[in-house]
């Protein structure tokens, strides 16, 4: 024992490993605060939103490429249907629509004032929406309602049977709910007791959305700088991983990795068992991130800059 103790000490005292860093891909100035970036279904397209307009870049070098007719309200929440419509939401109430991106777009108007979720049904026809007066609809033709807090994030099943919102404010909670009836399935709502909520914030606002790539796990981002993993059926809590402070949204590699960004402009990746794998720290607030088919990150930054990581081989 006399061996065997200090032996044993000095394991349980032992630091861990530290978090090795993210591998800087590129990156191309945008010109005013990036809020979103979305690739078309083909991989052809991609697009970032701006606070002033939406841009074209292309997918493999990150060149300007223009910027589209009618983008002129900003660029929030920027996501493309599996048709090729591409959805944007403005600094005011609506949502612009391109159901082709050579012509000029179309608007949705919304009830509650700036929209802050969208996401296009697996059909590539229907667009949930949700803003920042609660109110949340399914277009053309769908349920709709109204929740206690913001609307911050909409993502539908693969199925396209549930959508998925979360909320702000008071309410800070994720909800399922019957596509077709808009019934509550379930809604989970988890406030750390040791969490200080910040001027101007909700209880946890719950910032992000993001379904794994088979469907089975919800993750949600947590302005107390968590991403929840849920299991989407029942919406049981399944992992919490730590991301530091404010994170603003989390995405899944194909294999069902996770990397997560937030205003204080950290990127984080954890592998399958939740481990943290790599990280990077950038000046300013991190939006959005989207990970593509090639295995790298693109983050969407207040600087204006969209950036590109190699993701390390056992996260991608």
């Amino acid at each position: 024992m006399r061996v065997l103790f200090p032996l044993l000490l000095g394991l349980s005292l032992a630091a861990p490993a530290p978090v090795p860093p993210l591998h800087p891909a590129g990156q191309v100035d945008v010109g005013a605060p990036a809020q979103s970036v979305a690739l078309s279904a083909d991989g052809r397209v991609l697009v970032v939103g701006t606070a002033r307009d939406v841009q074209r870049l292309d997918p493999r070098t990150l060149r300007p490429l223009g910027v589209l007719t009618g983008s002129d309200g900003g660029g929030w929440g920027a996501t493309f249907s599996r048709a090729g419509r591409l959805a944007a939401a403005g600094l005011t109430r609506g949502v612009t629509v391109w159901d082709d991106l050579s012509r000029p777009p179309r608007t949705i108007d919304s009830p509650g004032g700036r929209v802050f979720a969208l996401a296009w049904h697996p059909d590539g026809q229907r667009l949930a929406l949700g803003d920042a007066g609660g109110y949340w609809q399914v277009t053309p033709g769908g349920p709709r309602g109204q929740l206690r807090g913001d609307v911050m994030a909409a993502a539908w099943s693969a199925d396209g049977l549930t959508l998925y919102l979360s909320t702000g404010q008071e309410d800070s909670a994720t909800y399922a709910l019957d596509a077709g009836t808009g019934r509550v399935r379930w809604r989970q709502q988890n406030v750390p007791a040791t969490h200080t909520r910040r001027a101007y914030y909700g209880l946890d606002e719950v910032n992000g959305l993001s379904l794994s790539p088979d469907g089975r796990i919800l993750a949600s981002a947590h302005q107390d700088g968590r991403v929840l993993l849920r299991d989407a059926a029942t919406g049981r809590l399944r992992r919490a991983l730590s991301g530091g402070e404010d994170t603003r949204w989390a995405a899944f590699t194909p294999d069902a990795q996770v990397v997560a960004v937030g205003e204080t402009g950290r990127v984080n990746a954890w592998t399958a068992a939740g481990q943290p794998a790599e990280q990077a720290q950038v000046s300013g607030e991190l939006w959005h991130v989207l990970v593509l088919p090639d295995g790298r990150a693109l983050t969407a930054g207040a600087d204006g800059a969209v950036r590109a990581w190699t993701l390390p081989t056992q996260v991608h």
